[in-house]
């Protein structure tokens, strides 16, 4: 199997090395199912593919999630054209005539405020809880976080209206597609990201924001292993780092901004992903239905 001509080949496409890593395993263990049984690649059937998840599923030791088997059917049947482009068209897919199961993506899966709260709370480590308040307050992804150095974000304060200052980020980064994209980050992430820096980056030239142990940018694993830790010390359910991405486009819609200033800030190309976040809490309801019956009682007669 030809995985890095694969892979090489899907780096020209995306810069994250969280995708590479995750088709790799993929595509490593899809291998060695085929060596075990003596098939090679291009001998693959669809019952195949479908024996290869049913596989999947026991050596995870419960069913894969639907939108897991569906990702891995996709990683499959990537590969398998790029082998058919490669020659010529003589090699089939055997994945496209396996049935996709159905994934329901309506509903982003945000963390709950409580749960958030104690994670935040709960962090004794200055960079880990930059880390986790960079994703809430920014909504970066993972390999976009991965990629900061320490001049990326640029410190900026506004005048509040009793007089004081507070400060926030701005800053660009390389997103999905290798698109540019602006962010901002809340004053709260601001705060701790500073404090970060202080007392534990001062005395490097080291141009990445975030260092492993080794003293190397951090890797996408690591962020992962970071969110696991906290989560298991704490004693709060498994999180993933997307869901903090949700929890930030979630906390937004729900504090009134628009689908269009949301879509910049998370770096959608497409409208109608943003505007999966708008399902309204019911506090959000009843904070603008009342500040509406306000200003209608002021200036209706009836």
């Amino acid at each position: 199997m030809n995985i890095q001509g694969f892979l090489d080949n899907l780096a020209s496409q995306t810069s994250s090395e969280e995708t590479l890593r995750a088709y790799r395993q993929d595509l490593s263990r899809f291998e060695a199912f085929l060596q075990a049984k003596g098939l090679r690649v291009t001998q693959a059937k669809p019952s195949t593919i479908t024996e290869f998840i049913n596989h999947l599923s026991i050596a995870h030791g419960s069913p894969l999630a639907p939108a897991t088997v569906a990702r891995r059917l996709a990683v499959l049947s990537g590969f398998y054209e790029f082998l058919r482009d490669n020659a010529n068209g003589t090699v089939t897919n055997p994945v496209q005539r396996v049935k996709r199961p159905k994934v329901n993506n309506d509903i982003p899966r945000a963390v709950e405020d409580d749960v958030l709260a104690k994670l935040v709370h709960g962090i004794t480590d200055l960079r880990d809880k930059a880390i986790v308040l960079l994703f809430v307050y920014s909504g970066f992804r993972l390999a976009e976080l991965c990629q900061l150095n320490k001049d990326t974000i640029v410190t900026r304060k506004r005048k509040l209206a009793d007089g004081t200052f507070e400060y926030f980020g701005v800053g660009e980064v390389i997103g999905k597609g290798r698109k540019r994209r602006q962010f901002m980050v809340g004053p709260i992430a601001i705060k701790a990201l500073r404090q970060y820096i202080k007392e534990c980056r001062t005395k490097d030239s080291i141009s990445a924001l975030f260092l492993s142990q080794r003293h190397q940018r951090i890797s996408s694993r690591t962020v992962q292993e970071v969110l696991e830790k906290w989560c298991k010390k704490l004693e709060l359910p498994h999180l993933h780092i997307h869901q903090l991405r949700h929890s930030f486009a979630t906390r937004n819609v729900n504090a009134g901004m628009s689908a269009a200033v949301l879509q910049t800030l998370l770096g959608h190309a497409s409208l109608s992903t943003s505007q999966r976040y708008f399902r309204v809490k019911p506090e959000r309801l009843s904070r603008e239905y009342f500040a509406v019956m306000e200003f209608i009682s002021k200036c209706s007669p009836i």
